[in-house]
């Protein structure tokens, strides 16, 4: 959900062009379809993310990102001891939320409300996100 909801808010300023979003997992085994909730929850946004293929995260895929957003600490706690250069660029995405106290957890084995309340916090993310990109777009 997260990679499609960046992608919708940089096609809404106009961004869309400058940065390529993807979404890899530490846990994801490549190829597997998005969770039938987690389409659910995007097409009541008017998204179809139907079509989306998992990925895992490898050292090649973060060398070449701008920023790296991770919705728990243990996702970046894995990724920051398992692959090297990237402390600088790897973030939690409640940093650019006022729930700093909390991680955004995995919904995976949840129901759709669960879906829906991460959805929502990704959502809220956004703006700030957009914002940090453009800026250190401009450096």
């Amino acid at each position: 959900m997260a990679e499609y909801l960046l992608k919708a808010a940089l096609q809404k300023v106009n961004l869309a062009d400058k940065f390529r979003v993807c979404s890899a997992g530490i846990m994801a085994t490549d190829h597997d379809r998005a969770s039938d909730l987690a389409v659910q929850v995007m097409k009541d946004l008017n998204q179809d993310i139907s079509g989306h293929v998992s990925q895992r995260v490898t050292q090649e895929l973060l060398d070449s990102a701008t920023a790296i957003f991770c919705l728990a600490e243990n996702h970046r706690t894995f990724l920051l001891s398992n692959f090297k250069g990237i402390g600088e660029k790897c973030f939690l995405v409640r940093e650019f939320l006022d729930i700093r106290d909390r991680d955004i957890f995995d919904p995976f084995f949840g129901h759709i409300d669960d879906y829906r309340r991460v959805c929502a916090d990704i959502s809220s993310a956004m703006e700030s996100i957009i914002k940090f990109l453009a800026s250190n777009d401009e450096n």
